[in-house]
């Protein structure tokens, strides 16, 4: 009886394999570049950390800047729709700007990775304009329109706010500042909009709304 030749693996399943393995890649980079730095890190150990044959990397990147690009979209888009989520309720546009400052921190905090990676990446102007971006931008010239801010040039103190949070990044992620870090990096953010110090230092403090499971 002659043999039946081995079926080929369905469309489907060969869909989830490059997906799995591709999701490998980016997993092993994103660990790798965040623990020894972009310049130290080749294609060479992030296949080897990914635990796939150094030639099967190029079947998914061309190169390692490709993976770089695709980690610093999906890094900071996954923090700004939890962001978003977590301001879309509150009217007080000083506290909105404050939440985002201290929820890019606790994120730091909670995924050092993630953290890491943004310092190692001195991604200070990415930062600002991907993951603060128009909507910062709005929330300041809103607080200037309103006299809830004050700013000579409402992009300068964009661009300043931006490096100022990824500046405290790593004290953050060495735990040297205490416990209440986002809320004084929030404080000093929003006194440098113009936002008189009490008034500042109370609204850095209030409670961070949760983020909807649904986002999470």
């Amino acid at each position: 009886m002659p043999r039946t030749a081995p079926a080929s693996p369905s469309p489907d399943r060969n869909t989830r394999r490059k997906a799995e393995t591709r999701a490998r890649l980016l997993s092993a980079a994103r660990h790798l570049f965040a623990t020894q730095g972009v310049e130290l890190t080749t294609i060479r150990d992030i296949a080897g950390e990914a635990d796939i044959a150094l030639g099967g990397f190029y079947n998914y990147f061309r190169t390692k800047d490709e993976v770089l690009a695709e980690l610093l979209k999906q890094a900071l888009g996954d923090q700004l729709a939890q962001l978003v989520a977590r301001q879309a309720a509150v009217e007080d546009v000083a506290e909105r700007v404050a939440i985002a400052h201290r929820h890019l921190l606790a994120a730091a905090r909670e995924d050092a990775d993630w953290g890491w990676l943004l310092v190692r990446l001195e991604v200070s102007h990415d930062l600002t304009n991907a993951v603060l971006g128009e909507r910062a931008m709005r929330d300041l010239r809103e607080g200037l329109r309103t006299g809830r801010f004050a700013s000579a040039n409402p992009l300068v103190t964009l661009q300043a706010s931006g490096g100022a949070l990824l500046g405290v990044f790593p004290g953050v992620l060495r735990g040297a500042y205490g416990p209440d870090d986002d809320c004084v990096h929030a404080e000093g953010v929003l006194r440098s909009f113009g936002v008189p110090p009490q008034d500042a230092a109370e609204i850095a403090r209030r409670p961070l709304p949760p983020i909807p499971e649904d986002i999470s």
